[in-house]
């Protein structure tokens, strides 16, 4: 259930500052990032992918502090925002964590192809694709909760309970 907490416009508007963050991450650099390192200059999807969760990584650690330096000088509407953007980077981490040990799975897994059919190169497509689709539907995932909670942090309002779980 959603509770509306008093705040003025300014409030609001920097209660969404973590959730307009959030979407950037999930838009500009999953998807236009990768693609475009792919298409202009060649990359290996494995690369391309491996930047974009490097550069991911700089902003969930930027939105971690964040988070700590808004706890103690900024209103509570804005400290809650910028703590449930936090946590909605869990299901984005645990993609990370699957693809790479997905991936990796290359590094075990040996191939008794004769060399003119490159069965390492197979396996490692075979791989990187099947860790590329839960990445990819957890982005979307996270895209779709991130642009809710832009609007309810324009409205004001946060979720009852995790306003409990995280008093001032």
């Amino acid at each position: 259930m959603l509770t509306t907490i008093k705040a003025d416009a300014q409030d609001r508007k920097s209660a969404k500052t973590p959730h307009e963050l959030f979407t950037i991450n999930m838009v500009i650099v999953h998807l236009f990032f990768s693609l475009g390192m792919i298409k202009l200059f060649s990359l290996s999807m494995g690369s391309a992918i491996s930047s974009s969760i490097a550069i991911s990584l700089c902003i969930i650690a930027y939105t971690f502090f964040r988070t700590k330096k808004t706890k103690e000088n900024a209103p509570h509407l804005v400290y809650l925002h910028w703590q449930l953007s936090l946590g909605r980077y869990k299901l984005l981490i645990g993609a990370y964590v699957f693809y790479f040990l997905v991936t990796s799975l290359s590094l075990v897994i040996g191939t008794d192809a004769p060399a003119s059919m490159d069965g390492s190169k197979i396996i490692d497509s075979i791989l990187d694709l099947l860790g590329v689709v839960p990445l990819f539907f957890a982005v979307l995932v996270s895209m779709v909760l991130g642009s809710g909670s832009m609007f309810n942090a324009g409205r004001g309002e946060i979720d009852q309970a995790f306003m409990q779980k995280h008093p001032q």
